[in-house]
């Protein structure tokens, strides 16, 4: 598979709740189109993007769903990205991004709109990396 086109992504802006690349994008909106450009659908959620305790409550839920497999080492399987949990918040759960490959996150947060920061300058705030496999089209 080809790596469809992303870094066009850079620079939007962050919006809670943000779903395309005109209005915005939430850290989950964000996802959700980098996957969407990969050709996979992923599940939307409705949480408003500084309610941490129910980030953490629904991502935690998510990966242990039979839709999602943790991986222990980021890699890019096949030139699928894998959704990243971090800890922003010293007790939960409270920022996604995605994996695309070569130590490289594509994320969104208040402060910078959409930014590729380095994974391993992310490593002591990275809870895990996940590989969707709804169905059977990448497990």
């Amino acid at each position: 598979m080809n790596r469809p086109k992303i870094h066009d992504l850079v620079g939007k802006r962050f919006v809670n709740g943000g779903r395309d690349a005109i209005k915005g994008f939430d850290c989950w909106g964000l996802v959700m189109e980098v996957f969407r450009r990969y050709g996979i659908t992923i599940p939307d959620f409705t949480i408003d993007a500084f309610s941490y305790q129910d980030i953490d409550k629904v991502t935690n839920y998510q990966m242990m769903s039979k839709q999602w497999k943790e991986v222990k080492r980021p890699f890019y399987d096949n030139g699928v990205p894998l959704v990243v949990l971090m800890r922003m918040h010293p007790k939960y759960i409270a920022h996604v991004g995605a994996y695309i490959g070569n130590d490289k996150i594509i994320h969104t947060m208040k402060a910078t709109g959409v930014i590729i920061s380095r994974a391993s300058s992310l490593r002591n705030r990275i809870v895990g990396y996940y590989r969707y496999v709804d169905s059977n089209k990448h497990s």
